[in-house]
């Protein structure tokens, strides 16, 4: 019988049946095998910044192009003034109740 005797500087297993074990799934004890990813906590909050930097660059283009569509709205004169009294008033009445729990 002819076997491999290695690839280059890379020698064979020790042990074929143990390597063969751990090929099928098994381990030694002939418990299956599970592979395992973990990412490190530095790694996930690396991923939540970048999502967090995305939705903000998404974010900014919408509000520039409404920023354009607003400044065509007032230089044509059709920018819906009773729409702006309304959000600062509710605004402004949000502060003052928040101001009055407040006890000030």
């Amino acid at each position: 019988m002819v076997g491999v005797q290695g690839i280059g500087s890379i020698p064979e297993p020790a042990n074929p049946r143990q390597a063969q074990g751990r090929a099928s799934g098994f381990d030694a004890a002939g418990a299956e095998a599970r592979d395992e990813v973990r990412i490190s906590p530095a790694a996930q909050e690396a991923a939540s910044v970048a999502r967090l930097l995305e939705e903000a660059e998404r974010q900014a283009e919408v509000r520039a192009e409404r920023i354009a569509e607003v400044k065509a709205s007032l230089e044509r004169g059709t920018y819906k003034l009773q729409e702006v009294v309304l959000q600062v008033a509710a605004r402004v009445s949000r502060y003052v109740r928040e101001l009055g729990r407040q006890g000030v």
